[in-house]
């Protein structure tokens, strides 16, 4: 279970993190964070497109790990940013939700997949504090689900747990999800934080491999692989919705 105690309520940790994710459009660090085209580290245009190249790459290999051959119909992005990702997809996933706790960062996605002529994107913005209520938002089975660079400015592992519980319930009984996390190495720099959450965003959250393994198992997934990037400390967990949950 997860065990990284908060010094501060959760729910000011998670209004901190509204707050500070909502300035994408105002804070240019923020951009960069966020993945907006153009901004900081992706004014290259060609390292910008790589991010969701790259994923698109690992979801056809869990494609392959879940014996998936059908073509996805829905997916389901938590964290959607400045719609790198979700560019990507888009010529694979007929309908794309998107939820976030900033809405600039769900404006630019929609505008970069607008751009791209691209018109099933469904953005749901949630308060910071109650992620459960996406489940009211999204009325048909998720095929595939994906979430980078996310879980780690989650404001605890608690609430991490709760986006898997929720990411499983979402999903179709034959869906997958690939999840990325910041893998805990024992460092001080990597370790997860309890406070300040402003000062602490880029490694707020972090996971031993072991543990978020556990968690997903937790959630009712079936964790196929894991791949690790050392750096910048990245975990990418393959999962498959278990078919009997609580064996």
């Amino acid at each position: 279970m997860p065990s990284c105690i908060t010094e501060q309520p959760l729910e000011t940790l998670a209004a901190d993190a509204k707050s500070y994710w909502s300035q994408s459009a105002l804070r240019p660090w923020v951009a960069d964070m966020s993945h907006w085209r153009g901004r900081g580290r992706w004014a290259d245009d060609t390292v910008w497109t790589s991010i969701g190249r790259d994923h698109v790459a690992l979801f056809h290999q869990l494609c392959l790990l879940s014996a998936r051959t059908t073509p996805i119909r829905t997916m389901l992005e938590w964290g959607p940013g400045g719609g790198a990702n979700a560019l990507a997809f888009a010529p694979i996933a007929p309908r794309i939700y998107g939820v976030d706790i900033s809405p600039a960062n769900l404006q630019e996605c929609a505008r970069q997949l607008s751009q791209s002529n691209f018109r099933a994107f469904h953005p749901i913005e949630i308060e910071a504090a109650q992620p459960e209520r996406v489940l009211a938002s999204v009325s048909e089975p998720i095929d595939f689900a994906l979430s980078t660079a996310v879980f780690q400015h989650f404001p605890s592992k608690e609430y991490g747990q709760r986006v898997l519980n929720i990411l499983h319930r979402l999903l179709d009984p034959n869906g997958s999800a690939l999840i990325q996390t910041r893998s805990d190495d024992g460092s001080e720099t990597l370790r997860c934080k309890t406070s300040d959450y402003a000062k602490n965003v880029v490694t707020f959250t972090s996971y031993r491999i072991e543990e978020f393994w556990d968690n997903c198992m937790q959630a009712g997934f079936h964790p196929l692989s894991l791949t690790l990037k050392p750096e910048p400390a990245y975990a990418y967990y393959f999962l498959q919705k278990h078919p009997n949950p609580g064996t």
